[in-house]
C-alpha cells in the first residue's frame, strides 16, 4: 500500500475517532474511561454487601454472584480484567471465596471447576501466604480473606501488622497505596487473633492512629484512592474488628456507589484526571488547544483538580495532581501530564498553579534523580523509582522551561535514566508491562530535552525498531500477558519514533500505522489490552488509554506526512 493511500484511511480514521472522543466528553469538559472490571474487587464488594447485610442487597449480591459466574472462564478460573486471558491463579481464589460464601450450594460447579484449576496451576504455591512465608503486604490478603470465609484456618493469616502506625511516618508512608488495606486487616488481626502481652499493648495504641489515618485518606464520597478494592478490604476488616463504625459505613456507601449495573466493581473507579489529559494531549496533535473553544472547559476543570491543600497522610506539599476525585492520591506522573496539558492549554508558566505544581515535583525528586509515585527514596512495591514517571517529569519541567544543567532537576533526571537503561537499549516501567511503555517516555524526554541524537536515545530508539512485531505492532515478545500485539504499545512505540526522528515513511512506521488503521472498531475506537500493571498479578485495561494513545499517534504522523509529502 502506498502511503498516499494510508494517509486518507488514517486520516478516516483519526476523524472516526476525534469524534468517538467528543462523544465521550462529560458535560464539565473532561472525559472519564471505562476501567476493566476486577475478579478480586468484586469478589471483595459482594462479601462486604452480604456481610452487611445479606437481606437488604439481595439483589446487587446476586448480580455479582451472576457477573462472576459468567466470567469464569473456560479453564475453570477467573482473569484480572474482565473475562481477558489468561486466567489468574489468584484472582480465582478470590472468586472461590465470594461464592463460597455467599452462594456455596447454587454455584457448587463453578467453585469445583475453579478448585480444579487452582490445582493444575499450583496455586497453593503460587499465591503469596498460601504456603511457607509471605510478605506482610496486601497481595497476601488472599489467604485472610480464605480465614474470615472459612477456607482456611483464621489464625493462619499472613500478619498485617497495625503497629506500622507506631512507626515514624518516613518508614510506614514506604509502603504507600497498600497501606490503607494493611491498616483495615491489622485492626482486626489486633482484635481477633492471639497476640502476646507486649503486641496486644502496642496494637490498642496503634488501634485509633490508624483508624484516624484511614479517616484522613478517606474522600467525600467514602473512597480511599477511589479504589473498591480497599474500599472493601476496610469494610471487611473493621467489620470483624467491632470498630470504626463511621469508615464501616462510609466504606459501605462507597462500594454501593460504585458497583455497576451488571453487577462488578472496577479495581478503581476510574481515571479521570489522567484521562482527561491524555484526551487533549491527542488533540493537540490536530488543533490548537488553547484557542479552540471546546477544549477550554477541560483547562478550568483540571486546574480546579489541584490539591490545594497538603496531603498530610503521607506529608507531601500542595500543589500536586491525583488519578481522579476526590480521593485519588496527589502523585507524580499525573501532575507532570496535568502541568504539560495546561501548558498546551494556554496557562502560563507564572500562573500559580504551574508555579506550585513545578515546586511540588522538585521536592519529590528521589537523591537517584528519579521519581517515584508517592513517596520519596523508597524501594518498596509501586513506590520505587519509575523510569516512565522520571521521563514524564522531565518533559513537563523542560515544556515549562525550566533549566536543563547537570545538577538541576532535569539533568539529574536524565542522568538516573541513562545509568538504568539495559545493555539492549531498553528500561522497564513500573506501571505498564515489560518495557515498551518505558522505552519509548525515555527516546521522548531525551528528544525533549535536545539529546534526541545520543547514545541513550539512539539505544532506545533501535531497541524499539528492533522489537517490532510481524504484524507491524508492539511488542515482539512479552513476560508479562496478554500475547500479541496491542493498541497501547503499538502507539506508544510509533509516537515516540516519530518523535524520535524515524521518517514518517519508513516501512516500520507505516506497519504500525497500517496496524493501528486496521484494528479501529465500527465505533471509532480500539480495543484496550491488560497492559496497565499494578502488581505482576493485578493488572487493568483501560479503553481511553488505548483510545488516545492511538489517536495521538496517528495525528504526529498524518502532521508529520503532511508536511513532508505523501511519498519520498
Amino acid at each position: 500500500m502506498g502511503v498516499e493511500q494510508l494517509q486518507k484511511r488514517a486520516g478516516k480514521a483519526a476523524e472516526c475517532a476525534i469524534s468517538h472522543l467528543y462523544n465521550r466528553r462529560r458535560e464539565n469538559g473532561s472525559w472519564v474511561d471505562r476501567l476493566s472490571s476486577s475478579t478480586i474487587a468484586t469478589a471483595l464488594g459482594v462479601l462486604s454487601l452480604d456481610r452487611a447485610d445479606p437481606r437488604a442487597y439481595a439483589d446487587r449480591i446476586a448480580s455479582a454472584v451472576r457477573w462472576l459466574r459468567e466470567h469464569q472462564r473456560e479453564d475453570g478460573g477467573w482473569s484480572m480484567a474482565d473475562a481477558e486471558a489468561p486466567s489468574s491463579p489468584g484472582m480465582t481464589a478470590f472468586g472461590i471465596a465470594a461464592l463460597y460464601e455467599t452462594d456455596r450450594d447454587s454455584s457448587s460447579d463453578a467453585i469445583d471447576r475453579a478448585w480444579t484449576f487452582l490445582d493444575e496451576n499450583d496455586g497453593v504455591n503460587v499465591i503469596p501466604g498460601l504456603s511457607g512465608d509471605a510478605p506482610t503486604t496486601w497481595p497476601a490478603a488472599l489467604p485472610t480473606i480464605w480465614g474470615l470465609v472459612g477456607l482456611r484456618d483464621f489464625h493462619r493469616q499472613p500478619d498485617q501488622p497495625v503497629e506500622i502506625m507506631l512507626l515514624p511516618r518516613r518508614l510506614r508512608n514506604k509502603v504507600s497505596i497498600a497501606l490503607p488495606a494493611i491498616l483495615g486487616l491489622g485492626v482486626m488481626q489486633s482484635r481477633t487473633m492471639r497476640r502476646g502481652l507486649l503486641r496486644g499493648i502496642l496494637g490498642r495504641i496503634a488501634e485509633p492512629l490508624a483508624l484516624n489515618w484511614l479517616r484522613e485518606v478517606s474522600g467525600t464520597n467514602g473512597g480511599i484512592e477511589e479504589c473498591p478494592m480497599i474500599a472493601g478490604f476496610v469494610y471487611l476488616g473493621l467489620r470483624e474488628a467491632g470498630v470504626g463504625t463511621d469508615l464501616q459505613l462510609t466504606s459501605l456507601r462507597y462500594l454501593l456507589e460504585t458497583q455497576r449495573e451488571d453487577g462488578s466493581w472496577a479495581i478503581d473507579r476510574d481515571l479521570e484526571i489522567s484521562v482527561t489529559a491524555y484526551s487533549i494531549m491527542a488533540l493537540s496533535e490536530f488543533q490548537d488547544v488553547a484557542t479552540e473553544a471546546p477544549t477550554q472547559p477541560a483547562r478550568e476543570w483540571l486546574l480546579g483538580a489541584q490539591w490545594n491543600k497538603p496531603f498530610r497522610p503521607l506529608g507531601l506539599p500542595a500543589g500536586g495532581w491525583g488519578w481522579a476525585l476526590p480521593s485519588g492520591w496527589p502523585e507524580s506522573e499525573d501532575t507532570a501530564v496535568v502541568l504539560s496539558v495546561l501548558a498546551d492549554l494556554g496557562v502560563p508558566r507564572t500562573h500559580p498553579a504551574i508555579q506550585l505544581g513545578i515546586r511540588w515535583l522538585e521536592n519529590q525528586q528521589n537523591r537517584d534523580g528519579s521519581w517515584s509515585e508517592w513517596v520519596r527514596d523508597s524501594s518498596i512495591m509501586n513506590d520505587r523509582p519509575c523510569p516512565g514517571v522520571t521521563a514524564h517529569v522531565i518533559m513537563a519541567l523542560r515544556r515549562l522551561g525550566e533549566p536543563m544543567s547537570p545538577r538541576s532537576p532535569i539533568g539529574r533526571g536524565l542522568a538516573f535514566l541513562r545509568t538504568h537503561q539495559q545493555s539492549d537499549g531498553s528500561i522497564a516501567s513500573v506501571w505498564f508491562r515489560d518495557s515498551v511503555h518505558g522505552t519509548s517516555r525515555l527516546l521522548e524526554a531525551f528528544v525533549d530535552t535536545c539529546n534526541g541524537c545520543g547514545a541513550t536515545a539512539t539505544a532506545a530508539r533501535r531497541w524499539l525498531l528492533e522489537n517490532q512485531a510481524d504484524d507491524g505492532g508492539w511488542p515482539l515478545r512479552h513476560k508479562l500477558p496478554p500475547e500479541g500485539s496491542t493498541t497501547e504499545e503499538t502507539a506508544w512505540a510509533l509516537f515516540a519514533l516519530l518523535k524520535g526522528g524515524e521518517s514518517p515513511h519508513s516501512p516500520a512506521v507505516v506497519r504500525a500505522v497500517d496496524w493501528l488503521v486496521n484494528h479501529q472498531d465500527d465505533r471509532g475506537t480500539w480495543s484496550p489490552s491488560v497492559v496497565g500493571l499494578y502488581f505482576d498479578d493485578l493488572c487493568y485495561t483501560d479503553d481511553l488509554i488505548a483510545h488516545t494513545f492511538a489517536l495521538r499517534a496517528l495525528g504526529r504522523w498524518l502532521r508529520m506526512t503532511s508536511t513532508s509529502g505523501a511519498t519520498r
